[in-house]
């Protein structure tokens, strides 16, 4: 399935909404993230993620009722190697082909649960980049 589809938004809302360690972690956790393929976003649309106590909400395309607080971004090559694992979840994080707005500190704070969302990502199987 292809990274950031519609069945693969719904795949991985199943996926963290069944990891008990996420959803601990995260339990008092409220967030909109957004992902996107930099050199695809023609032909891949970029996805939101709201999180409310841990757990994704909603999963698809941006909408005006949800405000971003969390961008993630690479090019097809970066995201190829997280998913691949030729570098780690924590190196493509800090990597220059990885983009990343958002507040610092509440990223720092929760970095581990980031980690983690990102390695349910590359443990799902089949997934097209």
């Amino acid at each position: 399935m292809q990274l950031l589809s519609q069945e693969w938004s719904e795949a991985y809302t199943d996926v963290w909404n069944n990891d008990e360690t996420i959803r601990r972690k995260l339990k008092r956790f409220n967030s909109v993230f957004k992902y996107r393929i930099e050199d695809k976003v023609n032909e891949v649309e970029p996805i939101i993620l709201v999180v409310e106590s841990g757990e994704i909400t909603y999963a698809g395309p941006e909408s005006d009722e949800y405000k971003v607080e969390f961008d993630m971004w690479a090019d097809t090559q970066s995201w190829e190697k997280v998913f691949n694992k030729e570098i780690s979840v924590k190196k493509a994080m800090m990597s220059k082909g990885f983009g990343f707005n958002g507040p610092k500190l509440k990223a720092m704070t929760n970095m581990g649960s980031f980690e983690r969302s990102i390695q349910l990502m590359i443990d799902m199987p089949n997934i097209k980049i």
